[in-house]
């Protein structure tokens, strides 16, 4: 006869399964896409909650469109021990990232900017780095706007390798570059804000997504910005009390953000990179 604890652990398992196979079932015709990586290669570091919430809104929205499957099974990035398949991501999205039209080098981080400037510069970062004096250059990347663009060669390779690995077809990255408070003094990390007293503040949220053919290792980049004047946060402040901080305040903003790249994703980028 089965222990008690036996018969909870093998209840717990068995509800673990379904809750996992329920997350992850597909609807047959539809096109499915891997959230690959949430990231921040702005200046500015965000804390790691801002990422797994934003992705989370962003899996939401795009399985509410019921145009899509949506796979959530690869496991947030650890800054601290990044993992080799963390490294990969990263690797990929930073790639999309440099030869991309929106990519500023003034905006990014330093891990963003070394990598840039290696590829841009054909393996000599001084190239790299004077690859964004030259004016002619800048006007070029900026009439790719919008258009697809493809990933390096190897970077191709490693997006076919995690598409078969996965079984999806689209991989899709964020880099939620910056989201800013600032007083009516002077400005403030959203890493750390003062939750003490919200009215008065701005608050501002820029980020690039990158949705990746996962055959092709074609990308579609599209660009979101959403400014909260000091006006409207002590608006929001009245309509939700005092205890709606500027934690409260950025995570509205990524909810709205996250179904503003769900909608650019079905309605823009699946479209030019061979969506459904």
């Amino acid at each position: 006869m089965r222990s008690i604890g036996s018969i909870m652990l093998l209840c717990l398992l068995l509800m673990t399964c379904s809750t996992a196979s329920a997350a992850f079932n597909r609807t047959a015709g539809l096109p499915t896409i891997l959230i690959g990586e949430v990231r921040g290669y702005g200046e500015n570091e965000l804390i790691p909650k801002y990422f797994e919430d934003f992705r989370d809104e962003l899996a939401a929205a795009l399985q509410q469109s019921n145009k899509v499957n949506v796979d959530v099974s690869r496991i947030m990035l650890n800054a601290d021990q990044p993992s080799e398949e963390d490294k990969l991501f990263s690797l990929i999205h930073k790639d999309a990232i440099a030869r991309g039209a929106l990519y500023r080098r003034e905006y990014a981080n330093a891990e963003m900017i070394r990598y840039a400037d290696v590829l841009l510069g054909g393996g000599d970062p001084k190239k790299g780095r004077s690859y964004f004096q030259d004016d002619n250059i800048t006007k070029e990347r900026m009439k790719r706007a919008g258009k697809p663009y493809e990933l390096t060669f190897t970077a191709v390779k490693q997006v076919n390798e995690i598409g078969q690995r996965y079984g999806v077809d689209y991989i899709l990255f964020v880099n939620l570059r910056d989201a800013d408070v600032w007083r009516k003094t002077g400005g403030i990390f959203g890493t750390h804000p003062d939750d003490d007293d919200f009215r008065g503040k701005k608050v501002l949220v820029e980020l690039e997504y990158y949705l990746v053919n996962a055959k092709t290792g074609m990308v579609y980049e599209g660009q979101n910005a959403e400014k909260k004047t000091s006006l409207t946060t002590n608006a929001l402040v009245g309509k939700y009390g005092n205890d709606f901080t500027v934690h409260d305040m950025v995570n509205y903003i990524l909810k709205d953000q996250a179904e503003k790249v769900a909608d650019g994703v079905i309605n823009k980028a699946l479209k030019a990179v061979g969506g459904k």
